[in-house]
């Protein structure tokens, strides 16, 4: 799936997990995140906007990375259905993000072709 798109050149942060939203909820998804050249510029404009440095920062430590949501079908949903977007490689809510790294993951978020 990404090796057919413009992600190809990436450095994995993480491997593939499985995660779920409650015992009895019954929502599974998969989460994968990994670092491009674009992650890392976009990690030196974070590190300008915080006011911190960036000078020894690499695909390997660079806190903006891509992070990819896969959900496998579902009784409503008969299909794969995935997305991806730029966020910290930090496990998150939505509550505990930045407005920067909230707006950053906004503008970026595409839906992915799962066949």
């Amino acid at each position: 799936m990404l090796k057919s798109s413009p992600y190809d050149v990436r450095v994995s942060r993480n491997t593939i997990i499985k995660e779920e939203s409650g015992a009895f909820s019954g929502i599974i998804w998969y989460e994968y995140t990994f670092a491009t050249s674009q992650t890392l510029a976009e990690s030196k404009k974070y590190k300008r906007f915080l006011h911190q440095s960036s000078k020894n920062m690499t695909l390997k430590n660079c806190p903006i990375v891509y992070r990819v949501i896969v959900r496998p079908p579902t009784k409503r949903i008969k299909h794969w259905t995935g997305e991806i977007y730029l966020d910290t490689n930090q496990k998150l809510s939505a509550t505990g993000r930045s407005n920067y790294v909230q707006a950053l993951s906004d503008k970026s978020l595409r839906e992915l072709t799962i066949s």
